[in-house]
């Protein structure tokens, strides 16, 4: 008896995958996060072959490009970005209907371990958080009037008291903003023009402090909606180089400079990201799940978890404000001189 053929493979080709790519998600992307994909898919096409069928890559040929990138002298970590970058591909691919869920052959083949992050703490590179004593000195009122950009004052203390990213902050909508459940709210996501998210699990809800509402954070969105504004930073180019919070970041790293804050170690870095990084640990001493935290700032949990990603809701604001008792902020901010700095 005659053995049957395996029909030829059908689907879209990396190329056609990555030019719809580029026709679909880079419309949602900063310009920088595009620049790090674009690149690592690029590579990762040239390796494999872009007329390759979607359906027809492997693991092993992901684990194959990938091993030839860190045998040019690459470093771990920079080889663990580009997987992840290239990845975003077959995510497409997956929401598209194209890959099966679950079965992105790029997606971690080069991760990461506990022992390489600790080696790389060990070693001063990366995001320093501020220290108690130093937040203290940024966030009085004589010394964060050293910026006059009302964006950055106000976008330093969202901050501070969400562990937003910088664009995150920078390319708020005022329709973002919502009372739920009797809880005022931001939303981070992609839904508006010039909007774009770092991951899909950027996306998420904020529950707004009660001393950002006490600094008049809520007070200023009503006043910019019945000036017929539409965004909470009006002034704030969404679509410049370096992405739509450039202009904080170089408003607060002139705060920084001018109070002489620098990094604790030779090769570490400060600036809008540590206070993300300040809010998390501070968050870490809450005895509430990991998981609601993750959730909180936006942190990827695993997206292959089924119970994560198909069983789960979304988390409740009152499930998130829980969270609020863990960042003491107001025990030290100067709240009525903050908010003479901010009218």
């Amino acid at each position: 008896m005659a053995a049957f053929a395996p029909p030829p493979p059908t689907g879209p080709t990396l190329q056609e995958a990555f030019d719809l790519y580029v026709e679909v998600e880079v419309r949602n992307l900063r310009p920088d996060t595009w620049q790090q994909r674009e690149r690592a898919m690029r590579s990762f096409m040239a390796h494999v072959g872009p007329e390759k069928r979607v359906a027809e890559v492997t693991r092993p040929m992901a684990a194959q490009w990938a091993a030839g990138l860190q045998k040019a002298n690459l470093t771990k970590r920079y080889v663990a970005n580009m997987v992840s970058y290239a990845a975003q591909l077959f995510a497409a691919q997956i929401r598209a209907g194209h890959v099966p869920h679950g079965q992105n052959p790029v997606k971690g083949v080069v991760t990461l371990s506990s022992a390489d992050k600790r080696v790389i703490r060990a070693s001063g590179r990366g995001w320093e958080p501020f220290d108690l004593d130093t937040l203290k000195v940024i966030y009085a009122p004589a010394n964060l009037a050293r910026t006059t950009q009302q964006h950055t004052r106000w976008a330093a203390l969202i901050g501070l008291y969400s562990g937003a990213r910088v664009g995150e902050v920078a390319q708020l909508y005022l329709r973002d903003f919502a009372q739920i459940d009797g809880i005022k709210c931001f939303r981070v996501s992609d839904d508006n023009d010039g909007q774009s998210i770092k991951n899909e699990w950027s996306r998420r809800l904020i529950p707004i402090h009660p001393d950002l509402l006490e600094l008049g954070l809520w007070d200023r969105v009503e006043k910019l909606r019945t000036e017929g504004k539409t965004r909470l930073f009006p002034d704030l180019q969404l679509d410049v180089k370096g992405g739509p919070g450039n202009a904080i970041t170089n408003g607060f790293s002139y705060v920084l400079r001018g109070l002489r804050v620098k990094p604790r170690r030779a090769n570490g870095r400060i600036g809008f990201h540590s206070l993300r990084k300040s809010v998390i640990q501070e968050l870490q001493g809450s005895p509430l799940l990991e998981e609601r935290r993750r959730a909180f700032v936006g942190h990827e949990d695993g997206d292959d978890d089924v119970h994560r990603t198909v069983y789960m809701r979304e988390w409740r604001p009152e499930e998130l404000a829980a969270l609020f008792p863990g960042l003491t902020w107001g025990t030290w901010l100067d709240i009525p001189g903050l908010k003479r700095l901010l009218t």
